[in-house]
């Protein structure tokens, strides 16, 4: 059930992402049916909307999503507590797999030894220079 909700999330954000369709290329993807091929009117244009109207929206929205906790206070105060059993656990078992996998690092460099460290490249690491017809 979660893989499922998880891709119509991921599904919606790159709906949402994708550029919008012009008519020509839905009318090719529906095997060329339109509209007016099926008897039905077209949907008007929708009106432009610019920048400062599309901020004005999302600034109102904004404002309303604040105000869900005190149109339901009920609802706010137990997601909060799931919120914050969910934060416990994510510390937890992070902190528990942080200390794992450092371990494991530790485990893997005294098993392989301290690496060596690089040799510099100079005329010495890449051998004599014979001059060309030599």
């Amino acid at each position: 059930m979660s893989f499922i909700l998880r891709a119509a999330f991921w599904l919606t954000v790159l709906a949402f992402l994708l550029p919008a369709a012009n008519d020509d290329a839905t009318a090719r993807i529906a095997g060329g049916y339109t509209a007016a091929s099926l008897g039905t009117p077209p949907e008007p244009a929708a009106p432009e909307m610019g920048a400062g109207e599309a901020l004005t929206m999302a600034a109102r929205s904004a404002q309303d999503v604040m105000g869900f906790c005190s149109r339901n206070p009920d609802i706010c105060a137990r997601s909060h507590d799931i919120l914050g059993h969910v934060m416990r656990q994510t510390t937890h078992y992070g902190g528990m797999a942080l200390v794992w996998l450092t371990d494991k690092a530790k485990e893997h460099q005294q098993d392989n030894g301290a690496p060596a460290p690089l040799a510099p490249l100079g005329r010495q690491a890449l051998g004599p220079v014979h001059p060309a017809g030599a």
